[in-house]
C-alpha cells in the first residue's frame, strides 16, 4: 500500500511526485482478478452509471488505451483489462480542464456522470480548503504537464466498508455498515482507503490521463506507526474536513480505538 501519512499532523498537501522513467503507470496486484471481476459486472449491468463519453474525448480514449495496453481501445474496453479507474481530462487551459471521458467504477461518493463537463476546480469544490490551498498548484501542475513524464499523488480515507464501489447507489449499505460499528469491532471493520493517483499528458490528442488504483486494508492490520499517525492526522484534522470525508459517524468510536492501540 502506498501509505500517504507521513506524520501525526493533518495538513492539505497537493503532494506530487515525478514517476521513475521505467516505472509503469498501472499496476497489477494480488487482488486483480477479484477487482477485474467485479468491475466486468459493474460495466456489463451499468454501463451509463460508471463510465461516460464524448465526441471530444473519443480521440484521447484511443491514445490513453494504447498507452497503457497497447490497443488501441476504447476506454470502456480498457477498463475492463485494468484495475485502475481512468480518467480524462481536456487539455485545455482555458476552460479550467474539464474532464471529457471515464470509466470510474471505484470511486468514494461520486460519480463519473456527475463531473463529467467540469472544470478541475468545479470537481474539486466540495473539498474544505481547496481552492485557497490547492487550486494553484493543481492548475499550475496540468498547464505545465509534458508529454513522456507521468506524476502521482495519493489520497486517503477512512470507510465503514471494504466495498470498493462505494458510489452513491451504494449508500445504502454503507449506511448500514456504520450501524454496525462498535468500540469493539471498529478498528476490524473500518478500512484504511487510499487512492493511488496518476497524471499523464497525451502526447498527439493533448489530453489528460488520470488513473486511479484503490488500495485498502482493515486499520487493525496497519502498522503501529501508521495507526499513529492516523491517530495524531484524525485529531488534528478539522471537522470539515472530517465531515467530507465521510468519517464523522464513526469518529469517536475509531480515535478512542485508535488511542488504546498505541
Amino acid at each position: 500500500m502506498h501509505f500517504p501519512l507521513n506524520s501525526d499532523t493533518f495538513s492539505h498537501q497537493f503532494g506530487i511526485r515525478s514517476l521513475g522513467k521505467d516505472e509503469p503507470i498501472i499496476t497489477k496486484t494480488e487482488d486483480y482478478q477479484k477487482e477485474i471481476e467485479i468491475k466486468r459486472t459493474l460495466l456489463s449491468e451499468h454501463p451509463e452509471y460508471y463510465s461516460h463519453s464524448t465526441p471530444e474525448g473519443s480521440e484521447s480514449e484511443i491514445e490513453a488505451s494504447a498507452l497503457l495496453t497497447g490497443k488501441p481501445n476504447p476506454l470502456l474496453k480498457t477498463a475492463k483489462e485494468i484495475q485502475e479507474d481512468l480518467v480524462i481530462l481536456s487539455g485545455d487551459s482555458t476552460s479550467g480542464h474539464p474532464i471529457i471521458a471515464g470509466v470510474v467504477c471505484f470511486p468514494n461518493g461520486w460519480t463519473i456522470n456527475e463531473k463529467v463537463g467540469m472544470s478541475i476546480d468545479q470537481v474539486h469544490n466540495p473539498v474544505p480548503e481547496y481552492a485557497k490551498v490547492m487550486s494553484g498548484a493543481v492548475n499550475k501542475l496540468l498547464n505545465n504537464l509534458r508529454p513522456g513524464r507521468t506524476f502521482w499523488r495519493t489520497n486517503w480515507a477512512v470507510r465503514p466498508t471494504d466495498l470498493l464501489d462505494q458510489s452513491p447507489r451504494m449508500k445504502p449499505l454503507i449506511k448500514e455498515a456504520e450501524s454496525r460499528l462498535n468500540h469493539k469491532n471498529v478498528s476490524e471493520k473500518c478500512f484504511f482507503r487510499v487512492e493511488y493517483q496518476t497524471l499523464t499528458r497525451l502526447k498527439e490528442s493533448n489530453g489528460i490521463l488520470f488513473t486511479i488504483l484503490t488500495e485498502q486494508v482493515p486499520i487493525i492490520e496497519l502498522e503501529k506507526s501508521q495507526q499513529l499517525n492516523l491517530f495524531g492526522v484524525l485529531k488534528s484534522c478539522p471537522e470539515k474536513t472530517i465531515k467530507y470525508k465521510g468519517i464523522s459517524n464513526f469518529y469517536d468510536l475509531l480515535c478512542k480505538d485508535l488511542e488504546k492501540r498505541i
